[in-house]
């Protein structure tokens, strides 16, 4: 029996809509007793019902935010609000886009390019809100930004964050550590389950982590080279049956 962490954007999905033979290959893991989990950087209010759409009950939310087994939160790691003000005024200073990922909201805090709207529309995100408004009692999870300069600029000024280049229209910015990786690290330790079984797919950046902390990293046909380069097997694209080919050639259904 395996424990298999799946990647949502470009993985399980194609342009925001379950990729060709995805539904199928979950149902068929899950009838062979495979544990499935999804593992995405989109915050809890960005996943629209998704994973009830594809049958999953497990995920590692927000980069490893957010890490939730059998209807049980098992891993919780918010950004504290004293470091989002500071950051806000830093986009205020520096005059950057800046997008806030809130528990129950997304909302851009600085919208001065299309950026943030670039990125939403990417993932086939709803638009962030422009909301010029600082909430020091609202748990985030996450921030989002944009431009390779400003990023360079931030890095040391904010030791207790990471910043990681989720695909080409900006960086998620999550508390240091090991994004993903800790999320998948979580479950394993609930779990208490053997290494040798446990498989994660990704398609990005923010998926690199990920597949080095796995025995069987898969990489989309899709997925950045950086991320084939790391990857144990390269299966095809997420919308020529990625995910169903790459659980065959393991022999998992």
């Amino acid at each position: 029996m395996a424990l298999i962490f799946l990647d949502l954007d470009n993985t399980l999905l194609y342009k925001g809509r379950p990729a060709k033979g995805v539904k199928e290959t979950i149902s068929q893991l899950k009838e062979n007793n495979h544990i499935v989990v999804i593992a995405t950087g989109r915050n809890p209010n960005l996943i629209y019902g998704i994973d009830q759409e594809l049958g999953i009950d497990n995920m590692v939310m927000a980069n490893g935010g957010i890490v939730i087994f059998n209807n049980k939160i098992i891993r919780e790691n918010y950004i504290d609000n004293s470091i989002v003000k500071r950051m806000m005024e830093q986009a205020d200073k520096e005059k950057f886009d800046l997008v806030i990922e809130y528990l129950d909201e997304y909302i851009s805090y600085r919208k001065d390019t299309t950026a943030s709207d670039d990125f939403s529309r990417n993932y086939n995100l709803d638009i962030a809100r422009l909301d010029h408004t600082f909430y020091p009692n609202r748990y985030v999870f996450a921030m989002v930004m944009f431009e390779d300069e400003v990023v360079d600029k931030m890095r040391p000024l904010f030791p207790e964050l990471q910043f990681n280049k989720s695909s080409q229209y900006g960086y998620d910015v999550n508390p240091a550590g090991n994004l993903k990786a800790d999320g998948v690290k979580a479950v394993i330790d609930y779990l208490n389950y053997p290494l040798d079984e446990v498989y994660a797919a990704g398609d990005n950046f923010n998926d690199i982590l990920m597949l080095k902390s796995v025995k069987h990293g898969i990489a989309m046909g899709n997925a950045v080279n950086e991320l084939k380069e790391i990857a144990e097997f390269v299966t095809t694209d997420v919308n020529d049956f990625g995910i169903y080919n790459a659980m065959k050639h393991y022999n998992l259904i």
